[in-house]
């Protein structure tokens, strides 16, 4: 290809030394002599010399001009498939800044690395090219051209980010802007560790084949990673001044064990407690601390542990909150009066004010109804659709429901389809002591008991999911637990309150107490930078509409989000405007309501990269076209550059044939004679 094709109009001027050739041929005058035989063999042989001899001075005339016009065209040698269809070229290069990138590479951060070779690209290509610089954070002000110097000072600005996108997405941010780039040569770079977790390419189409794909990857020094998982609440609702267990998955990708690594808890800021670990290879490492729970209302946590030198996942953010105590909504079809109501009453009355329940007959209207955390479904003959509705709206919501049936078995369809009552006395003949409903209940498991009796038990068997905390002596279940993906519970009860000795048996009080302290589900918030960009606070009974609302993050962040009403409550969202990892607390009206952590995806915390030959295999085996793969340092991409893209510039060599055809040129005019005299 031709840098300047312009200028190859030059060799129509070829034709002026071919001109100049034929109006300077030499004319021989005639001379005569009475022999002339020789000298006509002379005068034939002195023609010959002569006229060979000015051709071959016009020949080298024509090639020395020739290649110098050549010369200055500046032509190039273009390998690649997609070099020569334009003269201009868009280059469209991606900088890795997921936190990945703040591992140790050869000679520096890989984060450095990265952008020496952002560098060393943009300044390979020529200033008049179009440049796209961009990085995984996905800015706004990107998404734009730049000069070599702006695209230059771009890349200097480039900082590690909270955000890990995948290929794919990377690779459409880049189609879309050099899409807006006619007559030009579109090519696009991308500097990556080429992570596992984010070049997985399965599951892609393969990219646009108008553009010239080009990976320069970026390589750490092996280092193990340690990395907070997940952590969760061993109990699901959380009291003040309660002791408390937090459980926490650490994750790591360690060839070898290590003992004693330290842990430590803090909670809005203030040491709660230390541990320590020990990291088994190939496992997860689970541990727990414990802590007591502080003053009612939300709080914020953080787990911390040490590992060097990529330390982004170190810390995990979580929020939950502190409930004052239970709000409980006893739905009874007898009388206040009756000895059962009166007993499921004084059961949650005996709370010391954990507890605070109501008694109706009929149920309120939704809102009110999701003011409460537990609704007791007592001897309700045969419910409306409408109340079973509304019921079923109260577990979607979070709420946790327990059924108690009355001794005719009516009204149960809903939960329990038809069943009826098997009669017969019998008692419980096993309790699941180590469930989490009955753990707290006693210190060990308690031996020679005298379980509850029965003379009914509902003739049912359980779902795929429900777990049997109870199983009466026939095998049918006495107590069981559906648990619901949206949060709420259903517990049933398998007989009745009015026969038997449940009531007046030393398990039945602490049983609905511990219903009643697991009907909330009080787990710990946490949610990804890269997933869920809202949070959704319940609506309180009676909670006004007019209510301004704030985000604040603990490094003096403020968001203003947008405020959805939604059946749950009011769901707040904040887009992009949160980027950093961290706790964040929820104000409304300057009241904080609710707190929540934005964590790194674990998936980023695995550091395992390709083998860029594995990848390259496996783009050709998906159909892929060619991938060029640049692996060589900073200082040889200048050098790939014009051999793959810009083209092996010969203007040198055209200059270097121009001169030697001057030379021949004065040979042949100084030396003709000598060489044939």
């Amino acid at each position: 290809m031709w840098g300047r094709p312009d200028i190859l109009w030059g060799l129509l001027a070829l034709a002026i030394p071919v001109a100049l050739h034929l109006l300077q041929l030499r004319r021989f005058k005639r001379v005569a002599f009475s022999n002339v035989a020789f000298l006509r063999d002379v005068q034939k042989e002195t023609r010959s010399r002569h006229r060979l001899r000015n051709l071959l001075i016009l020949l080298a005339r024509l090639l020395a001009f020739g290649c110098l016009i050549l010369a200055f065209a500046d032509p190039m040698l273009t390998p690649e498939s997609k070099a020569g269809e334009a003269g201009r070229n868009a280059v469209s290069i991606y900088v890795d800044t997921s936190p990945s990138m703040m591992a140790s590479g050869e000679s520096a951060p890989l984060l450095q690395e990265a952008k020496g070779k952002a560098n060393a690209l943009v300044e390979s290509f020529a200033e008049t090219d179009l440049f796209h610089v961009f990085t995984s954070g996905f800015s706004g002000q990107d998404q734009r051209f730049l000069t070599q110097p702006e695209a230059l000072e771009r890349i200097a600005s480039i900082q590690l980010s909270s955000h890990s996108p995948g290929l794919e997405s990377v690779m459409e941010r880049s189609l879309d802007q050099l899409g807006r780039a006619e007559s030009v040569s579109r090519r696009a770079f991308w500097i990556s560790d080429v992570q596992e977790s984010s070049h997985e390419v399965n599951t892609m189409m393969p990219p646009d084949t108008t553009v010239s794909w080009h990976l320069l990857p970026v390589q750490a020094n092996p280092s193990p990673n340690l990395w907070v998982d997940s952590v969760w609440f061993e109990t699901p609702l959380a009291l003040p001044d309660r002791e408390a267990e937090l459980h926490v998955r650490i994750g790591h990708d360690a060839r070898d064990g290590v003992d004693g690594l330290p842990l430590q808890l803090r909670v809005d800021g203030v040491p709660e407690a230390l541990g320590s670990f020990n990291v088994v290879p190939g496992m997860p490492t689970d541990t727990v601390l414990r802590f007591t729970h502080g003053a009612p209302g939300p709080h914020l946590v953080e787990v911390r542990l040490d590992d060097a030198p990529v330390s982004f996942d170190d810390v995990h953010h979580v929020g939950y909150n502190v409930s004052s105590g239970v709000k409980a909504l006893h739905w009874s079809g007898g009388a206040l009066q009756d000895k059962t109501t009166q007993a499921v009453q004084q059961a949650f009355e005996s709370s010391d004010g954990l507890v605070e329940v109501d008694w109706v007959q009929s149920l309120p209207t939704s809102p009110a109804l999701m003011g409460y955390d537990l609704l007791v479904v007592h001897a309700i003959d045969e419910p409306s659709l409408g109340a079973v509705s509304l019921v079923r709206e109260f577990m979607s919501l979070g709420g946790t429901v327990m059924v108690l049936p009355d001794s005719m078995a009516s009204g149960l369809s809903w939960v329990a389809g038809e069943a009826s009552w098997v009669r017969g006395e019998g008692r419980v003949t096993e309790v699941q002591w180590s469930h989490p409903l009955f753990k707290p209940v006693f210190r060990s498991v308690p031996s020679r008991v005298d379980w509850p009796a029965y003379d009914r038990i509902l003739d049912r068997r359980p779902r795929a999911q429900e777990e049997v905390l109870a199983t009466a002596a026939n095998g049918l279940p006495y107590l069981t637990r559906m648990p619901s993906e949206e949060g709420g519970d259903l517990y049933l009860l398998g007989t009745c309150l009015e026969t038997g000795n449940f009531v007046r048996h030393g398990l039945f009080v602490p049983t609905l107490l511990r219903v009643a302290e697991s009907a909330r589900h009080g787990a710990a918030l946490a949610q990804r930078l890269d997933d869920t960009e809202a949070l959704t606070v319940p609506r309180q009974p009676g909670q006004r509409r007019d209510h301004t609302w704030r985000i604040v993050g603990v490094e003096g962040v403020q968001v203003v989000p947008e405020p959805r009403s939604t059946p749950q409550g009011t769901s707040l969202r904040w887009s992009d405007a949160l980027t950093e990892p961290g706790g964040y607390t929820v104000l409304r009206n300057d009241t904080a309501v609710a707190t929540f952590g934005l964590n790194h995806s674990p998936n980023e915390s695995n550091l395992a990269v390709w083998d860029v030959e594995a990848w390259r295999e496996r783009t050709v085996s998906l159909g892929w076209p060619e991938i060029q793969i640049w692996t060589q340092p900073e200082g040889q991409l200048r050098n790939l550059v014009e051999q793959h893209i810009s083209g092996k510039r010969l203007a040198w060599y055209f200059f270097a044939a121009a001169l030697m055809a001057l030379a021949f040129e004065t040979l042949l005019l100084r030396r003709w004679n000598k060489l044939f005299s």
